[in-house]
This record gives structure tokens, sequence and C-alpha cells, in this order.
């Protein structure tokens, strides 16, 4: 393995502190775009950033496509280092190096930028999956109940599994059924307030939460300011091998966890693994089945924490392939009433003040 450049080195450094403190992005953005550096490296085999050219540039996107990689993941890389080399250049000792025609090579074809950028198709679960999951779930012990629960919120609520991990017993409101997401103290996307009411999907989902609420105060005798979905905490054995025991007092550092508990959760019910982020198309989806009014629609897109209705229907409305082949049925067999494009719906929303 060739040797690391310890002049690109620094000046890799230079560039993810910019990122970090100048431009604010976020950790795991910064290291997508330190492992795109990377990658380019290894293909010059370390060579100094000086000697970057069109050749260059040219023969790492062929390397690219020749590794099988996704285009998404090609358009990503190329992008990620089209902004390096683009600040690069800038810099002393930079300058006359490099210049603005090689940066342009590193981009794909208009062809499969669109192929690229195109939507890939979502696995999500339906609400009776949900349902079925969480039914088939013990709930005897603490762990037990912890896990029943905040699957039951997710369903209810599609929090963001940063920001479920992250949420404080005084986050959840029982008089008005509403979650505060107070960026200060929950992990939520940009950095913005969201506020979430419990959505009726079943009565269940709702029991469960609220009976753990209770749980949590009553019986674990947990304050305001204690997780509302703490982690495990472990103990050692008679063999001294760690094993759980209840909960601790504590957040989870990560989501993997929680990731876990949900697919658990599925497997055991004989259903396919999903993710926590899956339960926001489940939404969506529900939202179709159910027919809401647009008003009712823009509500459900405010608990996702969008601004604008469109994006909710452009991330997590795209329909299965089922669901299009019978509304286009549907309007076959009922011409007078037409479902609303998409420009009609947001007509009416504007005029809404929606």
């Amino acid at each position: 393995m060739s040797k690391r450049n310890a002049e690109n080195e620094r000046a890799k450094l230079r560039y993810l502190e910019i990122l970090r403190h100048a431009d604010g992005r976020s950790e795991q953005t910064v290291r997508q775009i330190e492992k795109a550096l990377l990658r380019f490296e290894e293909f010059t085999g370390f060579a100094s950033f000086k000697t970057f050219n069109q050749k260059q540039a040219a023969d790492f996107k062929r390397a690219l496509s020749n590794k099988g990689l996704a285009l998404a993941t090609t358009l990503s890389t190329l992008k990620s280092l089209k902004k390096f080399f683009v600040w690069l250049s800038s810099q002393p000792g930079y300058k006359s190096r490099i210049n603005a025609d090689s940066i342009a090579y590193l981009r794909l074809s208009e062809r499969d930028e669109r192929i690229a950028r195109a939507p890939a198709d979502k696995s999500y679960p339906s609400l009776l999956m949900v349902e079925r999951a969480v039914s088939l779930m013990p709930s005897e012990t603490p762990i037990e109940k912890r896990d029943q629960a905040m699957i039951a919120l997710a369903a209810v609520t599609n929090i963001r599994v940063g920001a479920l991990i992250s949420l404080k017993l005084k986050h959840f409101d029982p008089d008005r059924m509403l979650v505060l997401q107070n960026p200060k103290e929950v992990s939520t996307k940009f950095g913005k307030p969201i506020y979430t009411f419990l959505i009726q999907l079943n009565d269940d989902f709702e029991r469960i939460f609220l009976d753990w609420c209770r749980f949590l105060r009553e019986v674990e005798l947990f304050g305001d300011n204690d997780p509302l979905f703490p982690k495990t905490a472990m103990a050692h054995d008679d063999e001294m091998c760690f094993v759980p025991a209840g909960l601790s007092r504590e957040h989870w550092a990560t989501s993997a966890s929680a990731r876990e508990i949900f697919k658990a959760a599925f497997r055991t019910g004989g259903l396919p693994e999903f993710t926590p982020h899956s339960f926001r198309h489940m939404l969506v989806s529900e939202a179709y089945r159910r027919k809401l009014t647009p008003a009712q629609l823009k509500a459900w897109s405010q608990n996702l924490g969008h601004e604008s209705l469109l994006t909710t229907l452009g991330s997590y409305g795209k329909l299965s392939l089922e669901e299009q082949g019978q509304l286009i049925r549907e309007v076959a067999a009922t011409p007078e009433e037409p479902p609303l494009t998409s420009s009609q719906l947001e007509e009416i929303l504007r005029r809404r003040g929606l």
C-alpha cells in the first residue's frame, strides 16, 4: 500500500475543518467527503494533489465505473471531489497547478447524472405489518416495555431515529398528545424545532406509549430530564460476562441499538426487517389510503417536520406499482371525479395559506 502524502493530509485537514466550522456540515457529511477524497488518493497512489489533471479525472471516473459502484455513489464522490479541487485551486501553492478545465472533468454524463438522481424505490411496511410486529413483541420486562413503546411511538409520529433516542420525558405533553422536539436537547434534522402530535392510527399504539410513560414515572421514578427511551443497563453475571440488567438513566450514544430493535421486531413477526425511517413512507401511504383532505395532508406533513407539503409528497409520497394501477383504474371507472394533480393541490394549499 502506498504511503499517504503529508502535503495532501495538511490540505485535507484544512478543508475538512472549513466544512465543519465555516460551512456547518455535520460530522457524518464530513466523513463521507473525507472518504471520497481518500478514494481518489488511493487511485492515484497518493500522488500530490498538485499533479491533478484532466487525465487523472477521466481515468478516475472510469475506475469508479469499473468498480461497479452505484451511479448515485459515483455522483456523490465526484461532486465531493470537484468542490474540494475548486477550493484547493484558490489556495497558495496550488493556484498555478490546478486549472478549471481539469476540475470540469469531474462530472458524469447528463444521462448518467439523471439516472443517479432518480429516486430509488423504497421498501416500507404497511400499517398492518407494523401492527403485527408490535402485537407479537413481549412486554413483561422494563426493556421489553421500552422496545415496544419505542416502535409504537415511531408509528404514530414517524419521528426520526436520532430524535427518538434523544427525547426526554419532559418532551412529551400528554395533555395535548404532543411531542416537542426542541433542537437544543433533541437531535432534529437541520436543528429545527418540530412539533409532532400523536396520530390516531390505532388505539393500541397510543395505549402502549402512554402506559410506558406512566411506568417510567410511577415505577422507575424517572423525572422530566431522564430519557424517554433509556439505554439498557449492563451488569456482570456469575461468569463475569456482561448481561442486560434493566434500564439506565442515560441516552444511547448512537442509533444502532434502536435500529436493531426495530429490525428484530419485524424479524420475530416473520416480516422483512424495516428501519425506523421506513415508517415515514408508511405514514404517507396511509394518508393516501385514508383519502385525507389537503388541510389534513398539510397537518401530517408538518408532523414530519416539513415546511412544504410538496417535500413530503416528493420524498415519501411515491405510490407503489399496485397503488398506481389501482388509482388509474379508479379514475377510468369514475371519470367525473378525477384525482387532483400536484399543481391543483399546490394552488389549493396556496389559497388556503397552507
